[in-house]
């Protein structure tokens, strides 16, 4: 059998959701319905049109492996056309929640920019459903998860959430087992190449 450091995965975020667009500025309950929204859409017609065009490009991999979330195994049955698909929900994105908390910031109109910064900086701070400790402990597990997988394949890929595969793949070069770029492509459904050291 090939050892771990002669086999390949491909890293990607999901597809554009399928979702309105929303108002330019949003209260706390409104962005809050939007991220739950988020969570239940899958991919739109137009956009699963073109991720089946962009993935003619790439390779058929032997296995992909993908979070439980719609918009995620959508994406994974294209990028994998006849490949094998494991759903594992360790790879879900990490949850983010505005507070109830009655702040005047919190009761007030802002962009979607500045409702995701203020969860970017909470999680940093360790605070939210699941803070950057709890991120990182699942990320472990989670890394875990996908060298089981990868022992039985020699190209697999990951279809998964944008803050969920920049946190792995920081963690992965951070412990020098992977080679590839310092951070993968967020873009909707662009797959970045690695390669295990170890």
């Amino acid at each position: 059998m090939d050892t771990l450091a002669e086999k390949t995965f491909w890293v990607m975020r999901h597809g554009r959701p399928d979702l309105p667009s929303n108002p330019f500025f949003m209260d706390r309950d409104s962005f809050n319905r939007f991220l739950a929204s988020y969570d239940l859409a899958a991919i739109s017609n137009v956009e699963t049109a073109r991720l089946a065009r962009l993935y003619q490009r790439f390779p058929v991999p032997d296995l992909v492996v993908c979070s439980d979330l719609p918009r995620a195994h959508a994406t994974a049955k294209l990028f994998g056309r006849t490949a094998p698909i494991t759903v594992d929900p360790i790879f879900r994105e990490i949850p983010i929640r505005l507070p109830d908390e009655p702040t005047l910031f919190l009761r007030s109109l802002w962009p979607a920019e500045v409702w995701w910064s203020y969860l970017r900086v909470n999680w940093f701070r360790n605070q939210g459903p699941e803070g950057k400790i709890l991120s990182r402990r699942r990320g472990d597990e989670a890394i875990r998860h996908l060298r089981q997988y990868q022992q039985d394949y020699s190209r697999i890929a990951l279809v998964s959430h944008a803050g969920f595969i920049t946190l792995l793949v920081t963690m992965m070069h951070q412990e020098h087992q992977i080679q590839g770029p310092l951070l993968p492509s967020i873009r909707f459904g662009r797959p970045t190449l690695y390669r295990w050291l170890k």
